[in-house]
């Protein structure tokens, strides 16, 4: 954002009725807490979907394990 825009709603602001500044903070925060609840990953269906794979218990070994077969199988 550049300085003259910034300076130009700083004016507006501060040219703003105390009702009107009212207004515009309780729609900003609301504007917030709706960017902030828009995707609640912890409620989404794929969460979990692999919890009874044993064989990616340990995600980082499983990873290696793949690279590693990927890898040396295709450049050896």
């Amino acid at each position: 954002m550049n300085a003259k825009l910034i300076d130009s709603l700083v004016q507006i602001i501060n040219s703003l009725s105390e009702e009107e500044r009212e207004n515009l903070e309780a729609k900003l925060k609301a504007n917030r807490i709706s960017k902030q609840k828009s995707f609640d990953f912890a409620n989404q269906p794929f969460v979990g979907m692999w919890q009874d794979r044993n064989d990616l218990a340990d995600s980082s070994n499983w990873i290696r394990q793949l690279r590693q077969s990927e890898w040396t199988s295709k450049h050896d």
